[in-house]
């Protein structure tokens, strides 16, 4: 029996498929509630991470709006700790996604799995020093993260 749930096998079920005749998915990085992150491979070599919209909430104008909106908002915050947006465009089916730079590491989220449940305390202060650098930024253009967690650092 399968522990995964329906969002990410669907995701998975898109590994290989090549969207807008240059993006290649090639591993799930991530499922949240509203999309699945991938590393993907252009055409050219070059590597990005790609989020597309899961397929049941595309049908939705104002999830679509959203979506977008926070990509492009995203932009301006201009921190280094803030992922970049390359790109956006839509999928054959009407799909639309954001191609981003594709970060290496891992989440904070992964670190504390790794760690047995807890970080030392140097890491911590590191990483909140770090998390309240970016939110400061972000505030300062009038935007607030909605969805701050460990597994989104």
């Amino acid at each position: 029996m399968s522990l995964e749930d329906d969002d990410t096998v669907r995701a998975k079920a898109n590994l290989g498929r090549v969207l807008s005749g240059k993006w290649t998915l090639e591993k799930v990085i991530g499922v949240g509630g509203m999309a699945a992150v991938y590393s993907a491979a252009h055409r050219t070599g070059s590597r990005a991470a790609v989020k597309m919209l899961h397929p049941d909430l595309a049908r939705h104008d104002e999830v679509r709006a959203r979506f977008l909106r926070e990509a492009y908002i995203a932009n301006t915050v201009a921190h280094d700790g803030v992922v970049t947006v390359v790109d956006d465009d839509v999928d054959e089916h009407g799909i639309p996604y954001l191609v981003m730079e594709l970060l290496t590491g891992q989440s904070v989220g992964s670190l504390v799995h790794r760690a047995g449940g807890r970080l030392p305390l140097a890491d911590v202060l590191r990483i909140a020093d770090a998390t309240l650098a970016v939110l400061e930024a972000a505030h300062d253009k009038q935007i607030v993260h909605r969805d701050l967690k460990p597994d989104n650092l």
